[in-house]
């Protein structure tokens, strides 16, 4: 299991949080840092591999909010979708995924 975690609490109100990966190399899967942003302020960073499979265009992957079909990590208490709560996400932006999934496609 790979973990990146800030040590930070995420305030309350309007909080953007972000995060980019900064590939290192050509190898698949990709390695590379993982750095997490709270507004504009790095929040963590650590060393990971992709897991490519993970991710799917038709959204197999990339779930926001919840998580129906395996916890992220052993440490979610209860049952499924392990809804997130304590707030509301209003708006998510994934950069360069036009980019990401045309490189896949290139590959195959």
């Amino acid at each position: 299991m790979q973990v990146v975690q800030s040590d930070q609490p995420i305030p309350t109100g309007h909080v953007v949080l972000s995060a980019s990966f900064d590939r290192e190399g050509d190898a698949m899967p990709a390695q590379g840092t993982l750095s997490l942003y709270i507004r504009d302020r790095r929040a963590a960073e650590g060393k990971i591999r992709t897991q490519p499979g993970k991710f799917g265009l038709g959204g197999g992957g990339l779930v926001i909010g919840r998580s129906g079909a395996e916890p992220v990590t052993g440490g979610y208490p209860g049952q499924r979708p392990w809804a997130f709560t304590g707030g509301t996400v209003k708006r998510v932006v994934i950069d360069d995924l036009a980019k990401e999934a045309a490189a896949a496609f290139s590959r195959q």
